[in-house]
């Protein structure tokens, strides 16, 4: 029986996709190069992981990106969240969800900025709890980081639903006892249908 229901962040309640914003920044060159050296790199992921700062990634990066958006991309860096805005339907979904009894955790990987940039995400404040990777130095779908959630809020893998948008996070929770729905599509009728087919209470 389901009792908690678990959320990815990005591409879940909020709208990231450096694509889409560098693009409609910057020249598609430019946008290039910067997915490349830092939005899709592994600096990116390591900041996550809790393990190097947006001024250390900068540092590491200062020859490779265009001298006139340094400081552009800095600031982007130092905090991308005014780039991801919120999916409003997702209020009112968790709010439901909430009502109807369920434990409402986050479960994301993001750096250390997010207890201080997350504040315009309105859904936030209807969550239990939440688990930032950056916390642990773990990423998902490290096993390690839902055996973390699970340990931190006293919840049982079996009675937890996760939703995200990446297939191999929800293959990552499976394996340790936790179903979920890829978000993927971002179609909230698709997930409303698997959760009631699964019990939930929407």
């Amino acid at each position: 029986m389901i009792k908690n229901i678990i959320f990815d962040m990005g591409g879940v309640l909020i709208d990231y996709n450096p694509e889409k914003t560098l693009y409609g920044i910057f020249d598609r060159e430019t946008a290039d190069i910067l997915l490349k050296e830092i939005f899709r790199n592994q600096l990116w992921a390591d900041k996550d992981r809790g393990i190097i700062t947006p001024a250390e990634i900068m540092k590491i990066k200062k020859d490779a990106i265009p001298a006139e958006t340094f400081e552009k991309v800095s600031e982007m860096v130092e905090n991308f969240y005014p780039y991801m805005p919120p999916f409003e339907q997702m209020y009112d979904f968790i709010k439901g969800l909430k009502e109807n009894g369920y434990g409402i955790y986050l479960l994301s990987n993001a750096s250390a900025d997010f207890y201080v940039n997350s504040k315009g995400i309105s859904a936030l404040t209807l969550f239990d709890g939440v688990l930032i990777s950056a916390d642990y130095k773990l990423l998902k779908p490290e096993k390690e980081i839902y055996e973390a959630l699970y340990e931190k809020f006293s919840l049982k893998p079996e009675e937890c639903f996760f939703i995200d948008d990446v297939q191999k996070n929800i293959d990552g929770a499976r394996a340790t006892g936790m179903d979920g729905h890829c978000y993927y599509h971002g179609d909230l009728e698709i997930l409303k249908k698997d959760l009631i087919s699964k019990g939930v209470k929407i």
